[in-house]
């Protein structure tokens, strides 16, 4: 383990005064709830809001949910998606069918997706990977009178927005992460919207019956936090990130995990959420605009999306290996993101009938992520930059990426 500046992937730190405080309001503040899903409901324009312990179960019971309603059992999904997606399906009981991707991006070949859409589909999720919105109204309009539920996953959106819509309130029912990874965070928690009555009828008889978080979790939670605010900044991050047991930037698929209801202490930590976020997004904003200006990579895209993280899809995949050796070296939070398709995820083997996903498949090997998040200093940007650039203005050559490693201190 060496000491040295390494920049997380993602992350921001929470104020320690913020923590604190949070911590302190939590014996005494029980209505803050309440008053955060109103004003959750009230921005976003939806008649109901419901928090619990993460993005993995607010999906998990979105799929028990409309489950209940309808008794299907087929979950239709871009085959090129956060691990935790799939999982929360296989939580709730439920087949992964996984779609490929359209040739230029994330979202759906809607050709593909045309064809999967049938009498045992539950719901179509509409995945807004990265703040990038996917086409959420063309899927809508393809389940049309089936019977289909369209669910927006805005794990990775909170704040972004489409035609004058917010991500998240445009399907039947959506959701956030509020990881400590995600656009907003209080630890870990989920956020579920919808205004569509039945569905919160259900969703409501299912969140009140789930646990509420034990002292125990929530004391793991406060030191957590202390932690990350500590051990997030770019001196400090080489601690953590040298402790393999952590698993830091590891995809894993959870095979089972809590689902309960978000604690007072979490509560609490968002009182000031919209103001946060704001300041947040127009950060990665920001950043994400100097790289669309300087890597030769990045591909078109709106100025008013605020990356979770900026994507860039190489134009080798051999470069992919490459530009991660050299990133060793330099530790400018560059990450390979999520390794395989959903059809080459080892825990789902027994459950696809499809495993084929060629587009995806060049995605995950041509992918890097980009670090968009407040700790990413100007001289970061430049570097990060120079790194890529560097790579991808070369021949594939194995030996590449240690050299870069070795010089990029000057990079």
């Amino acid at each position: 383990m060496k000491v040295r500046r390494v920049l997380a992937p993602v992350g921001y730190r929470v104020p320690i005064r913020t923590i604190v405080s949070a911590m302190v309001l939590a014996g005494v503040r029980w209505d803050a709830e309440t008053a955060l899903m109103r004003s959750i409901e009230q921005h976003f324009g939806v008649g109901r809001a419901l928090g619990v312990s993460s993005g993995k179960a607010a999906l998990a019971l979105i799929l028990m949910a409309l489950k209940r309603l309808t008794g299907r059992n087929k979950v239709v999904i871009p085959a090129y998606t956060c691990y935790s997606v799939p999982s929360a399906i296989v939580k709730a009981g439920l087949e992964v069918v996984p779609v490929d991707l359209a040739p230029d991006g994330f979202d759906y070949d809607y050709d593909q997706l045309r064809k999967k859409v049938d009498g045992d589909v539950l719901c179509v999720l509409s995945i807004h990977l990265f703040g990038i919105p996917a086409d959420t109204e063309r899927v809508k309009k393809m389940c049309e009178g089936t019977g289909i539920f369209v669910v927006e996953d805005a794990a990775q959106a909170m704040g972004g927005s489409v035609g004058g819509k917010r991500l998240g309130t445009i399907g039947d029912v959506g959701f956030f992460s509020l990881g400590r990874g995600k656009n907003m965070t209080c630890g870990a928690g989920g956020i579920i919207l919808t205004g569509n009555s039945e569905i919160s009828t259900a969703l409501d008889a299912l969140v009140a019956s789930l646990p509420a978080a034990s002292p125990v979790a929530t004391a793991a939670s406060f030191v957590t936090l202390l932690a990350l605010s500590l051990l997030l900044m770019p001196t400090m991050y080489w601690f953590p990130a040298g402790l393999p047991f952590l698993r830091l930037g590891e995809t894993i698929f959870h095979e089972d995990f809590p689902i309960r209801r978000l604690s007072a202490f979490q509560v609490l930590l968002l009182r000031h959420w919209r103001r946060d976020l704001g300041e947040l997004d127009s950060i990665r904003r920001a950043t994400a605009a100097h790289y669309r200006a300087h890597v030769v990579s990045a591909r078109r895209s709106s100025e008013q999306i605020a990356y979770l993280r900026y994507p860039v899809i190489l134009s080798v995949p051999a470069h992919k290996h490459v530009l991660l050796v050299a990133q060793d070296g330099a530790s400018l939070g560059i990450s390979a993101m999520y390794p395989t398709s959903v059809g080459a995820i080892p825990q789902l083997s027994g459950h696809l009938r499809e495993y084929d996903f060629p587009r995806a498949e060049r995605i995950a090997q041509s992918l890097v992520t980009l670090p968009t998040h407040p700790l990413v200093s100007d001289k970061d940007r430049q570097r990060i930059c120079a790194l890529v650039n560097a790579v991808e203005t070369s021949a594939p050559d194995s030996a590449l990426g240690e050299r870069l490693q070795t010089s990029c201190g000057g990079v």
